[in-house]
């Protein structure tokens, strides 16, 4: 089982992501609306992939990201960021903080399991 963080202030948004992942063999979800509440998940227990919003309330996804390689994790949780493409140049500095793939609002449901697939190692 991998669990999969989405750390995104739209409900809708963590839904639309669950909803194309469900398919996906053995995953469980876990929310929250920003940063400071994602960090607080990572503190409890261990996830597998974090989907994280770049716009978000109180610490965005690129402050997430910082935060996560700089003193919690050197590489190893997979990073997929969330962005829409008015935010192209917050996508490029997350990726150069460490996250692993970014994709472009609006969300496609093929490209988003794909991507997941590949960030757990499931693409074969």
């Amino acid at each position: 089982m991998a669990t999969v963080l989405i750390a995104d202030d739209s409900r809708t948004t963590q839904m639309l992501v669950m909803r194309a992942l469900h398919h996906l063999p053995d995953l469980e979800f876990l929310s929250a609306e920003n940063g400071n509440q994602a960090l607080e998940v990572l503190e409890r227990q261990p996830v597998d992939l974090l989907v994280t919003d770049v716009n978000m309330p109180e610490m965005d996804g690129i402050a997430l990201v910082r935060e996560i390689r700089k003193t919690r994790d050197k590489g190893t949780l997979p990073i997929l960021i969330i962005t829409a493409k008015a935010e192209v140049s917050a996508k490029d500095e997350g990726l150069v903080l460490g996250a692993n793939a970014y994709i472009l609002k609006p969300l496609s449901g093929h490209e988003l399991a794909r991507q997941v697939r590949t960030l757990l190692g499931r693409d074969r």
